[in-house]
């Protein structure tokens, strides 16, 4: 098995990310609600999705969402393509490589099913 090397990067006060060093470059963090509306300091029970910078005052929110899963879907939304993990499987329970899941979400499918993607 091959050992990768870890990158640790501080990503606020108190949040530290680890890295492959194989990976490319992290674009976006979520940070869960409830969010604070810095101007009136009202709590607002969403998801919020910013574009991560390493300096917390250079991060600008791409969205607010209701949901976990609408949050994590504008973050794969943004990067274009997901994190795609094996094995998945198919609703046969065959198993999906992430080869396949790649090729199969860059031609507007869904990985696991093979079917049109909603937001494609």
């Amino acid at each position: 098995m091959r050992e990768v090397a870890r990158r640790v990067l501080r990503a606020g006060e108190k949040v530290w990310l680890i890295v492959d060093d194989a990976a490319s470059r992290i674009h976006f963090i979520i940070e869960y609600g409830p969010a604070v509306n810095q101007v009136t300091r009202e709590t607002l029970m969403k998801y919020r999705v910013d574009h991560f910078t390493l300096k917390r005052s250079e991060r600008w929110p791409l969205g607010y969402y209701d949901e976990l899963r609408a949050a994590t879907g504008a973050c794969e939304l943004a990067l274009e393509e997901r994190a795609f993990i094996s094995p998945a499987t198919a609703p046969d329970g065959s198993i999906i490589t992430p080869e396949e899941q790649r090729e199969r979400w860059r031609a507007g499918l869904d990985p696991r099913t093979g079917e049109p993607r909603e937001d494609a």
